[in-house]
């Protein structure tokens, strides 16, 4: 099954998802990610790897140590693939004053894209991040990689030469 992914920008290149990109990705990523609570799980755009999200606090603009840690696993699995990335953040537990949750889950997710940047400069043009807040609640699914409220998804796009 072949889906086309639209290009918002006239020179960026149109990705195709195919199955066997994401076979290709998930048999190596359950073996890396094993003991690291990090769970990839198969999606229609390609491979998801998700994590609780441990960080909400009132110091929500910092990442935590544990965010860090499996930063630190994913670009180094990321930094041996050429597939575009987009960081999705989902944060339905975190309560603020000041906040919604869609700017807070935008602020982490920006500061995950910058955090994973800054490990690896070549990821640049190819790692997208967005906030979600509470509106994509986790599925209740039983291969949905764990049904966190708090959680972080990067999502490795396949493209069109199978990558």
């Amino acid at each position: 099954m072949f889906i086309f992914a639209m290009s918002v920008y006239a020179n960026e290149v149109k990705y195709i998802l195919h199955e066997e990109c994401i076979n290709a990705l998930y048999k190596p990523a359950i073996l890396f990610f094993e003991y690291e609570n990090i769970y990839p799980v198969r999606d229609s755009r390609g491979m998801v790897l998700r994590f609780e999200l441990n960080n909400p606090k009132s110091e929500y603009y910092e990442l935590c140590s544990d965010t860090i840690q499996k930063l630190a696993k994913i670009e180094s699995f990321l930094a041996k693939i050429k597939n575009p990335v987009i960081i999705e953040v989902h944060v339905a537990d975190i309560v603020s004053d000041s906040l919604k949750k869609w700017e807070i889950s935008a602020v982490l997710a920006g500061n995950i894209e910058k955090a994973l940047i800054q490990e690896n400069g070549e990821l640049k043009h190819r790692v997208h991040s967005v906030g979600y807040g509470e509106f994509l609640p986790a599925k209740n699914t039983p291969n949905n990689g764990s049904n966190f409220t708090n959680r972080v998804d990067i999502i490795i796009l396949c493209n069109i030469s199978g990558e």
